[in-house]
């Protein structure tokens, strides 16, 4: 089998894209793995061909590090790799399974908060989607992100929420995505989760946990968010490494803050490339991981 390579996709200086691999390239060229840097600008702007340019021929194995990508631009990357003769580890359908919602959901229905989904932006098919979940409280996010940094005005429907307030919320979440709205509405049943210590003005801040799936097995886990402590047995959890059809992605899993023992939820499922390591997770960890297999 190929040497695995490790091709990382960042923004050219002075971009607005945000680069949040620097530490994890430095983590890399400490342990001398092999890796190899591609302007995200460019394929953001699908001209992927003209980013692979700089790669060499028969560059073999390569897995993508670097911003979320849609279906699309991931599939010309992905070809614009085959013709300089290398392969993305994650295929285009791998990385559609896990990075859209409606791609994955049915796969981890029984592990997940209830969800209904749209196929448009149209909000008035999306509150009707969302009655059938009953009565709010929702999540309300497009099929890749949501927009939780504005918590209350983007994100979640509150209990007695009307459609009025409903729009309120959808409307703004399709301003705050922009042409990067990815599809249409998902719509989730809040649930109660246990929560840490920690809280900012709108919300407490839940105790979630981040776990990066390799050919079907965890190979590192951290809290989410930046407090917290780590999960001493993932066992419960390796169930997932069959359910989602990629070689390489992450599991957001959260406790509920009733039940036991500890039930558990799926929070969301990401294609592993483009999922940031949580602070509290050493880069070094998961890339000894991810080349030891």
């Amino acid at each position: 089998m190929d040497e695995l390579a490790i091709l990382f996709c960042r923004p050219e200086l002075g971009s607005t894209v945000e680069d949040a691999f620097e530490i994890e390239a430095e983590a890399v060229d400490a342990l001398d793995i092999p890796a190899f840097v591609i302007s995200a600008n460019l394929v953001v702007d699908d001209e992927p061909e003209r980013a692979v340019r700089g790669l060499p021929r028969n560059v073999g194995r390569l897995l993508y590090r670097g911003p979320i990508l849609s279906a699309e631009q991931y599939d010309g990357l992905y070809g614009a790799v085959q013709e300089r003769d290398g392969q993305l580890v994650v295929d285009p359908a791998a990385y559609e399974h896990a990075l859209y919602t409606p791609e994955h959901y049915e796969s981890i229905a029984d592990l997940a908060p209830p969800t209904r989904w749209t196929h448009a932006s149209d909000i008035e098919e999306a509150f009707e989607a969302a009655r059938e979940l009953g009565d709010p409280p929702w999540l309300v996010k497009d099929h890749i992100k949501s927009a939780k940094e504005e918590w209350e005005d983007a994100c979640f429907i509150p209990a007695g929420a009307s459609k009025a307030d409903f729009a309120r919320v959808a409307k703004r979440l399709l301003e705050l995505r922009g042409d990067q709205f990815a599809r249409g509405f998902v719509i989730r049943k809040f649930l109660d989760l246990a929560t840490s210590s920690v809280r900012t003005v709108e919300r407490r801040i839940p105790d979630e946990h981040r776990l990066f799936f390799w050919e079907g097995k965890i190979v590192c886990h951290a809290p989410y968010h930046d407090i917290g402590d780590r999960v001493d047995d993932t066992s419960d959890f390796e169930l997932l490494g069959k359910r989602i059809a990629s070689p390489f992605f992450t599991a957001d899993v959260a406790f509920l803050s009733e039940g036991e023992p500890r039930s558990w939820v799926v929070v969301e499922i990401n294609d592993g490339g483009v999922s940031t390591l949580p602070e509290q997770m050493d880069p070094r960890e998961l890339y000894r991981a991810v080349v030891a297999r």
